[in-house]
């Protein structure tokens, strides 16, 4: 007689990621995957508010467009060229270790590089610094 199987795992996502160029339907496994490798530390409304700010300073930057609502953060910088077909497969804001006034937005993205090459599971950080009531992205 042989041994007993293992039962499944327990984990929701079943320990994998979706093969690269699953498509939008994988995203929500890469969210919960992002979700938990890192845990939650800011309170619900600030991470919205972060993850929000974060895609679409994110956005600006890889595609070029609306770069002008960040000015000091775009300064001095060279404008690269721009990514088409842009999405954001996930992302998660945490803070700064050790820091209230600082945090981090995590970005899992897809989108299609200048000479048209479409890849997803690109990763970017975009990092904010408090000021006052605000959050303002910081380089």
């Amino acid at each position: 007689m042989g041994a007993p199987s293992a039962a499944p795992s327990a984990s929701p996502w079943s320990g994998e990621l979706p093969e690269p160029g699953s498509g939008p339907s994988a995203d929500p496994l890469i969210q919960r995957a992002l979700d938990q490798a890192i845990p939650r530390d800011l309170p619900a409304a600030a991470e919205r508010h972060l993850t929000d700010l974060g895609t679409r300073v994110w956005a600006a930057d890889a595609t070029g467009t609306g770069r002008q609502q960040w000015p000091h953060y775009f300064s001095g910088s060279v404008a690269s060229a721009a990514y088409t077909r842009f999405r954001v497969q996930a992302v998660i804001a945490r803070r700064v270790p050790g820091r209230t006034d600082k945090a981090v937005v995590h970005l899992v993205w897809a989108g299609a590089d200048p000479s048209g090459t479409y890849l997803d599971g690109r990763t970017a950080a975009v990092r904010f610094t408090r000021e006052g009531d605000t959050w303002a992205p910081v380089r």
